[in-house]
């Protein structure tokens, strides 16, 4: 839920400045607007989400009103019809998310009901552009922008995974676990690379919106993995429950990227028996996971070989 929001926000904020890249004294103040209220949004995440509710729905309201006036704006200063279109439907469903997000801070009903209507307009306004395909197309994205924008966010989540490693180093003890924590993040980090620079055309006329969703898997499996695998090597989480969850994130960051791979791709190409071979590839990792489970050295081991065995593949794909 919380990648969800931010996610969305960066989304919106990434359609605006890829679209129409307008630099200017009032897009700079906007600019500095919205890090301030990130910077809020970020200082809210609790354990409790109760207790900061108030403030993160309410700075995720105020960002949804400022990105729509953005819009508004843009609206207002253009002739191009198809513009002013897609500005006034992206305007209206952050104004509309934003009005609800005010709302579920109110003393009214129970919380559980409250922060319900709040991911549920959350939920809208993040998927509502693929309703909106047919206005997106008819304005196409920079894609090669676009591309950089999405593979920015994911570095910085690669950076905090790195912070995530160094957190469990001790200037007088390095554990062979956290070495292999570090060795996992770093093929990751080059199973991502090697698809965006070599399994993508960045030249593609395209609305860009598969690439956009397809980033929100991403980011959530990365983000979870990277969590999974620091509590798995510090002994704080039951294996196969672990496992489970893990085989969940890596379908999301693994899919997510491959998609990018198979939509975008730079020449036409026949992936179908990669991704069935791929799918019989995880199924084996599953079950060797299950019988290494309490096996902390292996376990991490062949996690390692089975992503490195992958980015092969992929790259063999990618000739």
């Amino acid at each position: 839920m919380l990648t969800l929001v931010f996610w969305t926000i960066w989304t919106y904020q990434t359609v605006f400045a890829n679209r129409f890249s307008i630099k200017n004294k009032t897009n700079a103040l906007f600019l500095f607007f919205d890090m301030f209220w990130v910077m809020v949004l970020a200082q809210s995440i609790n354990v409790d989400f109760e207790k900061t509710h108030f403030t993160f729905a309410g700075a995720t309201s105020i960002l949804f009103f400022s990105i729509a006036l953005q819009y508004y704006l843009k609206m207002r200063s253009t002739e191009d019809l198809v513009v002013k279109k897609l500005c006034y439907q992206l305007a209206i469903i952050l104004c509309a998310s934003g009005l609800i997000g005010f709302i579920t801070i109110l003393p009214w009903g129970t919380y559980a009901i409250r922060f319900t209507v709040y991911a549920f307009s959350i939920f809208i306004t993040a998927f509502f552009p693929i309703v909106m395909k047919k206005a997106l197309e008819d304005f196409p994205t920079n894609f090669s922008h676009l591309t950089e924008r999405y593979s920015l966010f994911t570095l910085l989540l690669f950076g905090e995974a790195v912070i995530a490693v160094a957190s469990m180093f001790a200037f007088n003890k390095i554990s062979f676990g956290s070495v292999l924590f570090f060795l996992l993040v770093v093929v990751m980090f080059l199973f991502y690379n090697a698809v965006y620079k070599s399994g993508i055309d960045r030249k593609k006329s395209t609305a860009g919106l598969v690439l956009i969703h397809s980033h929100y898997f991403v980011f959530v499996g990365l983000g979870l993995s990277i969590v999974l695998y620091e509590n798995y090597v510090n002994g704080e989480i039951q294996p196969l429950f672990f496992i489970l969850c893990l085989a969940a994130s890596l379908v999301c960051f693994l899919g997510g990227s491959i998609v990018n791979m198979v939509v975008y791709s730079k020449r036409e190409h026949n992936y179908l028996p990669f991704i069935s071979k791929s799918v019989l590839y995880f199924v084996a990792w599953i079950v060797a996971s299950l019988l290494l489970q309490d096996f902390m050295v292996p376990f991490l081991f062949v996690n390692i070989v089975f992503l490195l065995f992958l980015l092969y593949k992929v790259k063999q794909e990618l000739r």
